[in-house]
């Protein structure tokens, strides 16, 4: 009898837990309900314009038709499952396919804001794919060293610095992880060559940066963490932003206005854009999800930041994955 009453209790348990994990693994908002705020610019930019496609987190490929600049190119995106109980290691034959499908035949850069793995995953095998240059901390360059990427293709960051690539301009600009997350490794440096296949703890952050890109003389400013460094972007303006939104309403009360403030407010742009939204657990697709609740509340978040743009008469686009928007367009 009480053998029977154990394992009673014991199912109950498992399936309290199982029922735990299947709503907070759920999507933490709707981003269908967002519709009118997508864009996707499928042509390609004229003179002067600058494309830029979004592959979800914070993967950008930047392209003005001579010159291409991606930002992290993580396409790999295992599942929860695999990437919390295995090693791992970048699934070649997606990007592979996602270099042809979006034709990254002259990538003459590739800036990983950070070394977590949603960030730095695919860094060494994109590097080597495409023949371009990877611009990193020290611990994105080991990332780079552990799958083989030549050191005449590494470059360690000099923040502030001009990078000049094509008729683009690249200041990488130090900044400040995310404090919502649950890994506690800021400033963790990944101090010796980090080779495949790894569990995904071994990428620690390392560091984090944004991006400050000028092409012809307008502005884009690319910030995937949402954090700030109170005064950092002082002097800085920008006409586009890509702004990390995630985690962001859940802060305390006030956090969210001074992320705003020191971000936005400083930047002045006419046009914000939002990254690191979408749940990396999933495959890429053009319908991206929302990130799990366990981690954020994505239509929170959201909203805060129309409402904001919407009073200071900024404009507030999404981008789906795979989608496209083309900047300064006359």
């Amino acid at each position: 009898m009480i053998k029977k009453i154990i394992l009673g209790v014991v199912a109950a348990l498992i399936l309290i837990i199982a029922v735990y994990v299947f709503i907070k693994t759920r999507p933490s908002g709707d981003i269908s309900i967002y519709r009118e705020y997508y864009t996707n610019d499928t042509g390609e930019p004229k003179l002067n314009e600058v494309k830029v496609t979004f592959f979800g987190v914070s993967t950008l490929l930047f392209d003005d038709g001579e010159t291409q600049i991606l930002i992290d190119g993580f396409f790999s995106r295992p599942s929860m499952w695999k990437a919390l109980t295995s090693k791992i290691a970048s699934d070649t034959a997606q990007i592979d396919k996602m270099i042809a499908s979006y034709k990254m035949n002259h990538v003459k850069g590739i800036f990983v804001t950070h070394s977590h793995y949603d960030h730095s995953f695919d860094a060494a095998y994109t590097t080597n794919k495409t023949g371009a240059t990877l611009f990193g901390s020290v611990s994105t360059l080991n990332i780079g060293r552990g799958g083989g990427v030549k050191g005449e293709q590494l470059s360690l960051y000099k923040p502030y610095q001009d990078i000049l690539l094509g008729k683009f301009t690249v200041q990488v600009i130090p900044s400040k992880h995310s404090a919502g997350t649950a890994q506690k490794d800021d400033g963790v440096i990944i101090d010796r060559p980090l080779s495949q296949p790894a569990k995904i703890k071994a990428y620690t952050e390392g560091g984090s940066f944004d991006f400050y890109i000028k092409h012809n003389g307008k502005a884009i400013y690319v910030k995937p963490s949402p954090n700030y460094i109170e005064g950092a972007l002082d002097t800085i303006k920008a006409e586009v932003v890509f702004l990390g939104t995630a985690t962001v309403a859940g802060r305390p009360a006030s956090w969210p206005e001074k992320y705003y403030e020191q971000t936005i407010g400083k930047l002045k742009p006419s046009l914000l854009v939002p990254l690191h939204w979408d749940d990396f657990f999933e495959p890429l697709s053009s319908n991206l999800e929302m990130l799990p609740r366990l981690v954020d509340a994505g239509n929170k978040d959201f909203d805060f930041f129309i409402n904001k743009t919407k009073a200071d008469k900024i404009d507030f686009k999404i981008l789906q994955g795979m989608q496209s928007i083309i900047l300064f367009k006359k």
